[in-house]
């Protein structure tokens, strides 16, 4: 049974949910593509680290976030949202969630433009709500870092010598950047004033989830037999090398030839033999919910109430369950 803090997250993202629907009169024409984006939308963790930061900043019993918190956690999905519909018009992916990609019913050309829409709706939204220029400024060079982490890995496409330090840069960017927005978003715009320790501590938070959930998501694109609503092994048919391909290749000088193959079957059987690649990306992923856990309970930040306390470790707890 969800307790109280539970239950008034739950409600809250209701009513982000509620605001996204309402933003389909600004996505005009692509109003039923916009909506079947929503419909076959995830489990909104970014909004929810947006709410449960804006209720860090409250007492011990949290009131409902307020209007602008649910507009800012909902442009965050909305964010988010441009992000996918882009990056699978460049992936030329057929589905997600076992759904259609907007791009497979209406053709590459209208989905970067609902992309396009969504994202500068996004940045309207942001600008409308800014409590000062300088959220506005950290909004636009967020958007520039997911940008540029894409494009570090769209440069090392079918390249054997990433390194990890690489890798870690271009997910830095095009992930955990959004998620480390997501939690400085729900201080700023539930507080006139912040200290730079609360802030330090929902960037580290933040930062270290999104790095977890990228190596996790890498590492789910090899496990064939777990249904996720996409196709498998996709990032290796497409010359993208996550981490336990390159932890594989520092360790292992033949993996090279096998990668060079561009047989997805064959690598998914090198694994099989080499499970401690796959073992080697598991563990990292828990080092940074590990950090991101800590760093909620470490007396060197401001004290987060005890609710949202455990609703943010509850968020950790399920990642590391799914390791």
């Amino acid at each position: 049974m969800p307790n109280q803090q539970g239950l008034l997250l739950r409600d809250d993202l209701k009513r982000v949910v509620e605001t996204l629907h309402s933003e389909e009169d600004n996505v005009t024409p692509y109003r039923e593509d916009y909506r079947h984006l929503l419909d076959n939308h995830g489990k909104m963790i970014r909004a929810s680290v947006v709410l449960l930061f804006s209720y860090a900043t409250q007492p011990d019993s949290p009131q409902p976030a307020s209007k602008d918190v649910v507009t800012g956690a909902a442009a965050i999905e909305m964010l988010h949202l441009a992000t996918l519909v882009h990056d699978d018009v460049l992936d030329n992916a057929s589905v997600r969630r076992n759904q259609p990609t907007v791009q497979t019913i209406r053709g590459n050309k209208a989905a970067i433009y609902l992309g396009d829409l969504i994202l500068s709706r996004y940045m309207e939204i942001m600008s409308i709500i800014s409590p000062d220029k300088a959220f506005i400024s950290e909004q636009a060079h967020t958007v520039n870092e997911i940008v540029s982490g894409d494009l570090l890995q769209e440069c090392a496409r079918h390249d054997t010598s990433t390194t990890k330090e690489y890798y870690e840069r271009a997910i830095a960017g095009k992930t955990a950047a959004l998620f480390r927005l997501a939690a400085l978003t729900g201080i700023k715009l539930s507080v006139s004033e912040s200290s730079q320790l609360s802030l330090d501590q929902a960037k580290t938070f933040g930062l270290h989830l999104g790095m977890a959930f990228q190596i996790l998501d890498d590492v789910e694109d090899f496990n064939v037999a777990h249904d996720t609503g996409k196709p498998k092994l996709e990032d290796i048919r497409d010359g993208i090398y996550t981490l336990p391909v390159i932890l594989a290749l520092a360790d292992d000088s033949s993996f090279a030839d096998i990668i060079k193959l561009e047989d997805p079957l064959q690598v998914l059987d090198y694994f099989k033999v080499h499970p401690q690649f796959i073992k080697g990306a598991k563990d990292e992923a828990l080092r940074h919910l590990q950090i991101s856990k800590a760093v909620i309970t470490d007396n060197t930040y401001p004290s987060i109430n005890a609710g949202t306390a455990k609703a943010l470790t509850n968020v950790i707890d399920r990642l590391i369950k799914t390791i």
